[in-house]
């Protein structure tokens, strides 16, 4: 029985760690976007910063924090935008048609679809989730969902 146990820690610890160190790159996402395309993590411009916002379109948060995002233009000016949602690609055009997205060149939105591998990579249970990634691909911080939508976009 003790065996057991040791065994079970170690492999539950294992694992924790493991997924942790993973939790540092851009998770491995395959979305599609609004126009119809197909867009992975790796056709990221490796040569701008990137964030990564995971939303819902019916959430009040995600709202009020893409109407923040559009409101200060000046704070994501260098870097590139990728908003995902889980909800069918229709769900995600009408959002995308009402704030005008993908008008902007540097913001790609659109849909994982049932996969939730962003949502699994980073277990999020709230939204909006904001990620921001340096040049390299690297983890540089996770924005709480917690503030305001104004200050969450400060932070960018």
């Amino acid at each position: 029985m003790k065996h057991f146990l040791f065994l079970f820690f170690f492999l539950n610890c294992t694992v924790t760690v493991f997924s942790q160190k993973e939790k540092t790159a851009i998770p491995p996402f395959k979305i599609r976007l609004t126009n119809g395309e197909g867009f992975t993590y790796q056709q990221v411009d490796k040569n701008k910063p990137l964030v990564l916002i995971y939303f819902s379109p019916s959430c009040d948060h995600c709202k009020a924090f893409t109407e923040a995002l559009l409101k200060q233009k000046k704070k994501w000016a260098g870097k590139q935008i990728v908003m995902i949602s889980y909800v069918h690609i229709k769900e995600v055009q009408a959002f995308d048609k009402q704030y005008h997205l993908s008008e902007h060149p540097n913001i790609k939105i659109g849909s994982e679809g049932q996969t939730f591998v962003v949502q699994q990579y980073y277990q999020i249970q709230h939204f909006p989730f904001v990620g921001v990634f340096d040049k390299n691909g690297k983890l540089v911080k996770i924005i709480s969902d917690k503030l305001p939508p104004e200050k969450m976009v400060a932070q960018i």
